[in-house]
């Protein structure tokens, strides 16, 4: 992981949504067992700016069923919750490295060279494209531009 676990729950909506203690990554692997709730999805939602059909296309799951999760409060799968996760540590970093959200909400939305023409937001229905994005934000904190 590039962004501590802490980081990554305070992503997802802090101790109050996980209502779990997470000290390391045994603790994030049981997270994942257990799925999360869909506030915490809700919450990482709303930080990233996405609509529920944009949420539910990177979660891979229909967003008819993404709307009924919301309204009976269910968990997230093992599949979606480690999908989150890693939305999550985007997130984070995402903020770290353009100093505020807007930055990097900007960011996200265009249209970038290095990732084939397309915005970031399009690829992060993948663990390759959400990888990719992550190389690319790295490329950006040390100042390597493509």
């Amino acid at each position: 992981m590039q962004v501590s676990i802490r980081k990554i729950i305070d992503g997802l909506g802090g101790d109050q949504l996980i209502r779990r203690a997470v000290r390391h990554d045994f603790d994030l692997m049981e997270i994942v067992k257990e799925g999360i709730p869909m506030k915490s999805a809700a919450f990482l939602q709303s930080s990233f700016g996405f609509t529920n059909k944009q949420m539910s296309h990177i979660l891979a799951i229909s967003e008819s069923t993404y709307q009924r999760q919301i309204r009976t409060k269910t968990r997230l799968t093992s599949d979606e919750t480690e999908k989150a996760i890693s939305l999550s540590e985007l997130y984070v970093k995402g903020v770290d490295v353009f100093r505020n959200q807007a930055g990097f909400n900007s960011w996200l939305q265009t249209r970038r060279p290095a990732m084939n023409n397309q915005r970031p937001t399009d690829v992060l229905d993948s663990v390759i494209g959400r990888q990719h994005v992550m190389d690319e934000l790295n490329r950006v904190l040390h100042g390597v531009f493509s």
